[in-house]
């Protein structure tokens, strides 16, 4: 059995608290800081609520320790100073932990689904793309990554070359190579190669993917070839320094662009018509705005 012990302390005291319980040898534990999600000019920030009580989450097996759940009780309340009756305890069989939380498959609308690890539909006379989420941001849930599939998977692109910056955990990337793009190179701030390895073999492309990870703002790294068609999903004010530095927009003539606020879009846009770009398509999912931008040869 998988034994949780629940304590409700202040945030200002919550490093003080798991240092006490590391030296008792009481390491599993788990709190979410309390913050607030607030509008800045690129999108949201976070604000931390350093006045706020936070749940102090403490978690042993039977596995591991004997005598529980007194056992970790006895340990709590003389380590803490705090009484039995403000330890909240719960347990459950280890292999059904997590089973409260399942990812539900996505139908894009546009003849696609995304389609998660535990699900059992069949989806007749409609196109699958199979999806772990495992470590890397992107999990098909966010409009933004909605937005850019509905869009990337509407066009013709075998045998073409793509570029796809943030790729996360690289949904964006095996959805292109799905609709027979050629090559994609995939870049990245975070080590995501084992998760879109994983993913690229759950759906068995096996055209070519290069995955990157680089700093695309203040690495080394240098954009220096041409593509069929640039994928960005990271931010307005990140997406602007990226073109700039690379000089992207004599890289490609297509480009999707989203992670982009409503109220944080007209600079951005600027930038691509004073390229000779023009806005192709425009989605607008809640306050997420994706752009496809094209421009003449």
């Amino acid at each position: 059995m998988l034994h949780e012990f629940t304590i409700n302390v202040p945030y200002k005291d919550i490093e003080a608290f798991t240092e006490k319980l590391n030296v008792v040898g009481v390491y599993n534990l788990y709190y979410e800081p309390p913050i607030e999600i607030i509008k800045i000019q690129n999108g949201y920030g976070v604000e931390e609520k350093v006045d706020d009580k936070v749940d102090l989450k403490i978690y042993a097996s039977d596995q591991e320790v004997e005598n529980l759940p007194m056992a970790y009780f006895d340990i709590i309340q003389s380590t803490l100073a705090v009484s039995k009756e403000e330890i909240k305890h719960t347990s459950r069989d280890e292999a059904s932990w997590g089973d409260d939380f399942k990812f539900e498959d996505v139908d894009l609308g546009n003849g696609w689904v995304i389609v998660y690890p535990d699900s059992t539909e069949v989806y007749t006379g409609k196109n699958v793309l199979k999806f772990d989420p495992l470590a890397a941001f992107g999990t098909g849930l966010h409009e933004t990554t909605q937005s850019c599939l509905r869009l990337l998977l509407n066009k013709e692109l075998t045998g073409k070359k793509l570029l796809d910056l943030g790729t996360g955990s690289g949904m964006l990337a095996i959805a292109a190579s799905l609709k027979g793009a050629a090559k994609v190179v995939a870049v990245d701030y975070e080590p995501v190669e084992r998760e879109l390895r994983h993913n690229a073999q759950l759906n068995e492309v096996t055209n070519d993917i290069e995955i990157v990870q680089a700093d695309l703002i203040d690495g080394d790294y240098a954009i220096n070839d041409n593509y069929d068609l640039i994928i960005i999903n990271i931010g307005g004010d990140e997406t602007a320094a990226i073109l700039k530095k690379h000089h992207l927009l004599k890289r490609s003539n297509d480009f999707i662009v989203s992670g982009l606020v409503e109220w944080h879009t007209e600079s951005l846009i600027e930038q691509f018509k004073a390229s000779g770009f023009s806005i192709k398509e425009k989605l607008h999912t809640h306050e997420w705005v994706t752009i496809y931008f094209t421009k003449s040869n």
